[in-house]
C-alpha cells in the first residue's frame, strides 16, 4: 500500500501540452512557399485519420498486439517480461503502447535498472492507465504514439520519417513501406533504411512476420512486401539538401542574436 501511494503521489502530472512541444521552425519565402524546417527535433504532426491503416497494422503486430483489448496495462505480457528477466532472457517487450507514450514524454528513460529502474516502471503503468487511457481514446494514443517518438538522426514521428526515408508523406506508405517504419520503434538508428540497409531488411521481414501472424496481411502479401529492396524504396540521405542553405544560415543567426532562441 505503501509503495503504491508513493507511485501515485511521486509521479509527473500528465500534461497534453507538453506531448509536442518541440515542434520545428519553418521558414517561408515571399510567395509563402516553406523552404526550410529548422530544429533539433524534426517533427511534422499527423493526426489519426491521416494515418495509413497498413501502418497502424504494423506498429499493432509489432509493439502491442492486445493493444484495442487492454487498460494500459497488459498484465500477461508484463509477467512474461518479468518472467524473462529474471531468468537472464532479457526483460524486454513488457510496455504497452500507452506505457511507452509516458515514458517517452514525462518519466525518465534512462532508469532501466534497480530500485529506480522498478519505481519507473510502475509510474509508467499508473499514468498510462489512469491518466492516458482513461482521458483520450485508442486512436489518439496511437496519434500521440506517431507522433512524438525518436525515429533516427533529428527525427521526430512518423511523418518526418516518412519525408526523410521514402521521400513521400506517411498517408501514402505502402505494406513495405510501413513496415520498415514500424521496425524502426525498437531501435531506430539501428534501422534507418537509407544508412543501414541490411538492419532494415531484416527488422522489415521480422514485422511482415507479425503482421501474418496476427491476421493483418496474407502469405501472400508478405512474400510480395519482403522480395521488395529497401534501397529501391529510400530516397539518398542527402536528398533534401536545402539550396538556400547560406540564407537560411543568415535567417537563424539573426534569430538567436535579436530574440536569443
Amino acid at each position: 500500500v505503501g509503495f503504491c501511494y508513493y507511485i501515485v503521489t511521486s509521479a509527473p502530472e500528465f500534461d497534453k501540452q507538453q506531448m509536442f512541444e518541440k515542434e520545428v521552425t519553418r521558414i517561408f519565402d515571399s510567395n509563402n512557399n516553406l523552404i526550410a524546417t529548422l530544429g533539433t527535433e524534426q517533427r511534422e504532426k499527423i493526426t489519426y485519420d491521416e494515418i495509413p491503416e497498413v501502418l497502424v497494422d504494423a506498429i499493432i503486430a509489432t509493439e502491442d498486439s492486445r493493444f484495442f483489448q487492454h487498460n494500459g496495462f497488459d498484465a500477461p505480457r508484463f509477467l512474461k517480461a518479468s518472467i524473462q528477466q529474471v531468468l537472464g532472457r532479457g526483460g524486454g517487450g513488457a510496455s504497452t503502447l500507452t506505457m511507452q507514450v509516458v515514458k517517452n514524454v514525462f518519466t525518465d528513460k534512462d532508469l532501466d535498472s534497480g530500485l529506480a529502474g522498478i519505481i519507473r516502471k510502475f509510474e509508467d503503468i499508473y499514468l498510462a492507465m489512469f491518466k492516458v487511457e482513461k482521458n483520450y481514446t485508442k486512436q489518439e494514443i496511437i496519434e500521440f504514439y506517431v507522433n512524438n517518438h525518436f525515429l533516427g538522426g533529428m527525427i521526430y514521428g512518423v511523418e518526418e520519417a516518412s519525408q526523410a526515408y521514402f521521400g513521400k508523406s506517411a498517408s501514402e506508405l505502402n505494406l513495405s513501406e510501413a513496415a520498415i517504419i514500424a521496425g524502426m520503434f525498437r531501435s531506430p538508428n539501428y534501422y534507418r533504411p537509407n544508412v543501414n540497409p541490411a538492419n532494415a531488411t531484416k527488422r522489415r521481414n521480422t514485422v511482415l512476420y507479425l503482421m501474418e501472424r496476427h491476421g493483418y496481411i496474407t502469405k501472400e502479401e508478405r512474400a510480395a512486401a519482403a522480395a521488395i529492396p529497401v534501397e529501391s524504396l529510400t530516397v539518398p540521405v542527402n536528398a533534401n539538401a536545402n539550396p538556400y542553405q547560406g540564407y537560411i544560415d543568415t535567417i537563424a543567426a539573426e534569430l538567436q542574436e535579436k530574440y536569443g532562441v
